[in-house]
């Protein structure tokens, strides 16, 4: 029996939606799927509410690449089914498909839903009760085949749009592979015409996104690449901003960097993996790459395009990091133009080689560690930012800011600044940026109104 006639309710429609609300942990694959959720869910007549409100049924799409999102996403399960314990509740994704015993002995969960079963959510809950148990949505392997989805965003700015799914990689610290499968790439007709409905929706900043985006077309017959797909896709939607999402090193070709002068709409934001600033550290993690490559290549990217943003991610507490060793990656940071990092303590996954690597760091001192990596991430941020003042950008209005006639926009070498002016949500601007205020952040001029 569907759990609304259970509840005495009549079926999903135009004149009585059903309530669904969705939470999301991770990346940014996890938040586009979310998105993909709540748009099939909608048009099976159901209304989607923010996570807090009162809802009928609650989806909680889970991480697993750290034991903190695995334990955070646990967490919100529990909690979702205390305060809302007449709810449908749901389990969906990477740590449900990983680790589904966990779930399984969590009381009143319902359903737990693995990578491949996640958008095939909305199908299925028509004919799924209330359940006594966890019930079991799992493919034993997580490779299926990708989806062409192109969901618009509730506020009309930008849009994620996912054309690979899965990795092929295999570091020695990561269960993604496992969660995710092996790497799949949507048809280039297909990107480009899901681009094109969404510019037609008017929005006019898209970022591409995958699991491992460099690897995009090498699955396919022929075998495509992303700058030949990014060849095809920035004549065709002149009018829209394309940002990309993370790329591995060796992946940051000299054909790619030269898109970035070709058109002017790519905008100039390379967020590149660096992991560890050691090269004994990186053959344990088992990246592909020297930490003279990446220097050689951030240096490269840094002469030709000097306000493009750069980011990295760096794993903290790596097994065998010792002291000398976080000293070296501090240096290496430090000397290098990087614009921010994203930063991880290193977390023990099971099933992954570096589980049983010996030297593991104590928790004391990763958190030590952190902090100082902290310290040089708000360094390099603040630099990058005074390095672009006096120099305009082209910036998408996002939203009005707290303070009246004030509104927050995000530049296209992905810096948050504040700007004065009678505009609107999506409107895009040129802004001069001005100052740089310890309590207000980023502030800008706009220098010839709205494009």
């Amino acid at each position: 029996m569907p759990f609304w006639e259970e509840d005495g309710l009549k079926k999903p429609g135009k004149d009585n939606p059903q309530r669904v609300a969705v939470y999301t942990l991770g990346c940014k694959v996890n938040q586009f799927e979310s998105a993909c959720l709540t748009d099939r869910f909608k048009a099976q007549g159901y209304e989607a509410v923010p996570f807090k409100e009162s809802a009928d049924l609650y989806i909680i799409n889970t991480c697993a690449v750290t034991a903190e999102a695995q334990r955070q996403s646990a967490q919100m399960v529990r909690q979702t089914i205390r305060n809302h314990p007449d709810a449908l509740v749901l389990a969906a994704g990477c740590a449900a498909q990983l680790f589904p015993r966990e779930y399984e002995n969590i009381s009143g969960l319902d359903y737990i839903t693995g990578t491949s079963q996640k958008l095939k959510i909305p199908e299925k809950i028509p004919s799924a009760p209330k359940s006594p148990f966890p019930q079991l949505w799992l493919n034993p392997e997580p490779d299926h085949t990708i989806e062409a989805q192109f969901p618009r965003p509730d506020q009309r700015t930008r849009a994620t749009v996912r054309i690979q799914e899965g990795c092929n990689a295999a570091c020695s610290y990561c269960l993604v592979p496992k969660a995710r499968g092996r790497s799949r790439s949507l048809l280039p007709k297909e990107v480009l015409t899901g681009v094109e409905s969404l510019a037609a929706q008017g929005i006019k900043e898209v970022i591409l996104t995958g699991i491992h985006l460099g690897q995009y077309g090498e699955d396919l017959d022929p075998r495509r690449d992303l700058v030949t797909l990014l060849e095809r896709l920035l004549p065709l939607v002149p009018e829209v901003s394309i940002r990309l999402s993370s790329l591995e090193p060796q992946e940051v070709t000299p054909s790619l960097l030269a898109l970035f002068k070709k058109f002017p709409r790519l905008c100039p934001h390379l967020h590149i993996p660096l992991q560890a600033g050691t090269d004994s550290l990186l053959q344990k993690m088992n990246r592909t790459y020297s930490t003279d490559f990446y220097r050689r290549l951030i240096r490269r990217i840094h002469l030709e395009m000097p306000l493009a943003a750069i980011g990295a991610d760096l794993i903290v507490g790596f097994p065998g990091e010792d002291e000398s060793l976080f000293q070296k990656t501090v240096d290496f940071i430090t000397n290098l133009p990087l614009s921010y990092l994203h930063i991880f303590p290193y977390s023990r996954r099971p099933g992954t080689p570096a589980a049983d690597f010996p030297d593991p760091v104590p928790e004391k001192l990763k958190k030590e560690r952190v902090k100082i990596i902290r310290e040089l991430d708000r360094q390099k941020r603040e630099e990058f930012a005074k390095r672009c003042l006096g120099h305009t950008f082209s910036a998408l209005i996002i939203q009005p800011a707290k303070q009246k006639g004030w509104f927050r926009a995000l530049t296209e070498n992905y810096l948050t600044v504040f700007v004065f002016g009678p505009f609107e949500s999506n409107d895009r601007v040129l802004v001069r940026l001005t100052q740089l205020d310890p309590l207000k952040g980023l502030i800008g001029e706009n220098q010839y109104g709205c494009s």
